[in-house]
Order: C-alpha cells, then sequence, then structure tokens
C-alpha cells in the first residue's frame, strides 16, 4: 500500500466514523416520530457502501482512467473531499438540535435560514455529493466515478424530496417563499 493510499483509507475511516457519531447522536427511536415516518438513513448507508465497494472494484480494473497527473488528482481530490466535508459539518452544527438522520421535523422546529442555508436548502448533501466526487476523482477511473456518485445522487435526490414534503407540511408558505429564495443543492444554479 502506498503512502497516499493509506492516507485515503485513514481519511476515509475517520469521515466513516464521524458520519456513524452523527448518526448514533442524532438518531430518533420510531416512537418517538412524529407524522414523518419515512426512515431512509438505511437505505442511505446500504448504497454508499455498495456503491464504494463497485467503484473501488472499477478502480482496479482501469477502464476509464481520468486523465489528470496522479499527484494533481489526489491534490484536486484531496481539496474538494475537505470543502465538501467542512460544508456538511457546517451545515450539521447551523441546524443544531434540528440535525437528525431520521427525515422528520421536530416539535417547535424552526426554519433554519442561516449559514450555508442562505443559499442552498440540502448543503449537507451538497457536501455530501462533493466528497462522493472527491473520492471517485481520487480513484482516478471514470467509471468508479459514476459508480459512486451516481447511485449516492440519486438516492440523496429521494431523501430530499421526502424532507422538502414534511418541511411543507411543517411550514407551509414560510418554506415555500424559501424554496423561492433558495437552490436545492447548488447556489443559483439549482
Amino acid at each position: 500500500m502506498t503512502t497516499i493510499q493509506l492516507f485515503w483509507l485513514l481519511l476515509g475511516s475517520s469521515w466513516a466514523l464521524l458520519e456513524i457519531a452523527i448518526v448514533i447522536k442524532t438518531r430518533v427511536p420510531c416512537n418517538a416520530m412524529t407524522e414523518q415516518k419515512y426512515r431512509s438513513e438505511k437505505l442511505i448507508w446500504v448504497v454508499i457502501l455498495t456503491t464504494l465497494t463497485l467503484a473501488l472494484s472499477f478502480k482496479q480494473l482501469h477502464l476509464a482512467a481520468v486523465p489528470i497527473a496522479y499527484v494533481q488528482r489526489q491534490t484536486i481530490a484531496f481539496i474538494l473531499l475537505s470543502l465538501g466535508l467542512v460544508l456538511r459539518f457546517y451545515a450539521v452544527v447551523s441546524l443544531g438540535r434540528f440535525f437528525s438522520t431520521t427525515a422528520m421535523t421536530r416539535h417547535q422546529h424552526i426554519l433554519i435560514a442561516h449559514g450555508p442555508y442562505q443559499l442552498i436548502r440540502h448543503p449537507a448533501y451538497t457536501g455530501l455529493l462533493i466528497s462522493f466526487f472527491a473520492a471517485g476523482l481520487a480513484m482516478g477511473d471514470f467509471l468508479s466515478l459514476l459508480f459512486l456518485l451516481g447511485p449516492v445522487a440519486y438516492v440523496l435526490n429521494q431523501r430530499i424530496r421526502i424532507e422538502e414534503q414534511g418541511l411543507i407540511d411543517c411550514f407551509g408558505t414560510a418554506y415555500d417563499d424559501y424554496r423561492v429564495h433558495t437552490k436545492k443543492l447548488i447556489p443559483w444554479l439549482y
């Protein structure tokens, strides 16, 4: 194993442990849930683990190499991964007690529109997508990148639909107004 591969293994493992800690800290038991009973966090984890396995397999085949020199590609990937994780955890901190890995609203829930939520409605997912793009880029194969990012983007988009419906149900026109002034995942674009 090369030094860079060891670095990515340690970085990825640390990221996974941090995500697990967030799940443990914020997961809501079934009996405490409000009207919103959709629990997609298990599906998201299964998709992530499956696509990561597929991406690593395609990486070994070297079928569609990314045409960026190794060191430059690793540097770009590290910077993007760092930016993605900072955005994700900034979003989690901005939501504070209202963040949960379970798609639901809480009693006395307030609409958060500060921090990264000023520009986009789902910055934690944007951060995840940037981070997975970076991981795929680091692998150096377009098929790895596609198999890692595509399914994760799909399952997060499904989760966003559920969350947005719950937020519309909870906040009504206030959330509709918020949606008019923000984008879903990419500031000023989408």
